[in-house]
């Protein structure tokens, strides 16, 4: 973990929004006698397919840290 808690990972990683999200915000704006096009049906196959990976790097994380040690601190975290 190159000495970084948790806590400093989560801040380091880049900021995002589910792309699901923005897809179904993007879905639901439209008119209802709208039909979905090729290209609606092709971006939300690519949304399903990230959406995808990151549950498997979620599960990856998740197994390593229930695999890991406890460690205890020799301070009080801040908040606490």
């Amino acid at each position: 973990m190159n000495g970084k808690s948790p806590l400093e990972i989560l801040i380091d990683e880049k900021e995002q929004i589910n792309p699901a999200i923005i897809l179904a915000d993007e879905l639901m704006r439209r008119a209802a006698a709208e039909l979905l096009s090729v290209e609606d049906v092709a971006k939300a196959e690519r949304v399903l397919e990230i959406g995808a990976r990151e549950i498997e790097v979620i599960d990856v994380h998740r197994k390593a840290f229930l695999k890991s040690q406890p460690t205890p601190l020799s301070y009080v975290p801040y908040g606490f």
